[in-house]
């Protein structure tokens, strides 16, 4: 039976169910058992457990994530000219989780070799090659939201599921992953992250199913067929884009300083690493709040940069006002635990918005040069976040090699104040660039529905 136009135009504007934002927030729910163990515990194995030193860590990070960021817009645009009985997007994700889990559990094997270059080439290959694959499963499942609809609010809704779901994923994570790598490892690290990444990659595999088998891409968009220089193109005068692209690159430094670091920075710099598990959760548990409070939220703005744009540059200042904190009194640990939490809402909060302005960017973009891009548009904004991800990763990883950082010992003080810098002062720097970028974001409600008018009209 052949579809109208009025019941296509009914279709793709549909408000999903509870149950199909689920459905899609499972598939981050699962990516994060990959991406956020290896954000908050790669760097530290490879430093403190396979004994790489922490200069040719940094170059490690760096040149994986740089290939990584090159990789995925060329894959976005790969996806968005994919087509299949299942979609474009979702077979990317069904047949590309897999050999992704497998390598990140690779990942936190310690080959067993006393040759320090055997163990770092080793480590260097499983990462490659899990961050390309890993954009295989990502980019995809990132660019979907503009297939499974195009009602606005839904689509910030998915974002806040999404994002919900991601953070769920990472608090269990922050209060497990030690416990059971103590528990497994029995006093050997090595083996505790080794069975720490098969549980949890065993955990995420039914998950990414679970996304796959509950979502359904409806909104049509025609596949053009055309070059990687072509499809350049739309990013010359795209204001939009390039304002999510510098906010993803400063939302890319606060993660990877924090990430990085949290692990370094209670373990030496306030002296018990067991806080680690305490702070996470605390930071975690805010994010949770943060993004499953947009949906609540994104319905009283009438153009979605507030949220985000308030929340990174309250955040931003809390985070300046942590670095000087006595974080070696009980006053002053009990505030930095509250401004964690404080900003894990407001983080969870401003990065669930940014996700959900994304398709919006994607249809200025069709609206604009006539041209569907979800997959690209999206990949390159992703690129942007990895870019800022890979550039500080390594700066942390040659400033604390080249002050002296030595894995497992008491620190020196050069190493202890980067550490602390690291850890909250260019977190904060970071979010205040995110949240005053977004102001010159102009697509709100009333822009929207009109460029959605005009796209239905060529089509």
């Amino acid at each position: 039976m052949s579809v109208t136009g009025t019941e296509k135009i009914n279709l793709e504007n549909t408000k999903l169910s509870r149950f199909q934002k689920i459905g899609y927030a499972s598939g981050d729910f699962a990516n994060n058992f990959s991406w956020s163990l290896v954000s908050a515990y790669l760097m530290y194995f490879w430093t403190d457990v396979a004994l790489i030193p922490a200069i040719l860590c940094g170059t490690f990070m760096l040149v994986s994530k740089l290939c990584d960021a090159v990789f995925d817009p060329v894959l976005g645009a790969i996806a968005d000219r994919t087509k299949t009985k299942w979609g474009r997007y979702r077979p990317w994700i069904l047949f590309a989780c897999v050999p992704m889990l497998l390598l990140n559990i690779m990942c936190f094997t310690v080959l067993p070799s006393q040759s320090a270059n055997a163990r770092a080439f080793y480590c260097f290959a499983c990462y490659l090659l899990l961050v390309l694959v890993y954009s295989c499963v990502n980019i995809p499942y990132s660019a979907m939201p503009a297939t499974l609809t195009r009602d606005g609010d839904t689509r910030s809704s998915l974002s806040s599921y999404r994002m919900t779901g991601a953070f769920i994923a990472t608090l269990i994570l922050s209060q497990l992953v030690l416990r059971v790598v103590q528990w497994v490892g029995g006093g050997n690290e090595g083996k505790g992250f080794f069975w720490a990444a098969i549980i949890f990659s065993c955990v995420a595999l039914p998950l990414y199913i679970f996304c796959f088998k509950t979502t359904k891409e409806v909104v049509e968009v025609p596949i053009e067929k055309v070059n990687y220089k072509g499809v350049l193109k739309v990013l010359k005068g795209n204001t939009p884009v390039m304002i999510l692209v510098i906010s993803f690159i400063c939302w890319g430094f606060y993660e990877a300083a924090g990430g990085a670091v949290r692990m370094y920075y209670f373990k030496y710099y306030v002296g018990n690493d067991q806080l680690f598990i305490v702070n996470s959760g605390l930071m975690f548990l805010g994010r949770v709040i943060g993004t499953f409070s947009l949906s609540y939220l994104v319905t009283r703005v009438t153009n979605k940069r507030t949220l985000p744009m308030i929340s990174f540059i309250i955040c931003g200042i809390l985070m300046i006002i942590m670095n000087y904190l006595p974080i070696h009194t009980a006053m002053g640990l009990n505030l930095y635990h509250g401004f964690t939490f404080l900003t894990g809402i407001g983080g969870g909060l401003g990065i669930a918005s940014l996700f959900g302005m994304v398709p919006d960017t994607t249809e200025y973009t069709q609206y604009k040069y006539h041209q569907h891009a979800a997959g690209f548009v999206s990949a390159f904004i992703t690129f942007a976040f990895k870019f800022g991800m890979a550039i500080c990763t390594a700066i942390i990883g040659w400033v604390l090699g080249s002050l002296g950082y030595i894995a497992n010992y008491g620190q020196n003080l050069n190493v202890m104040t980067a550490i602390n810098v690291c850890m909250n002062l260019v977190c904060g720097i970071a979010l205040l660039g995110s949240g005053v970028i977004l102001y010159f974001y102009t697509i709100d409600k009333k822009t929207h529905v009109h460029m959605i008018e005009e796209i239905n009209k060529i089509q």
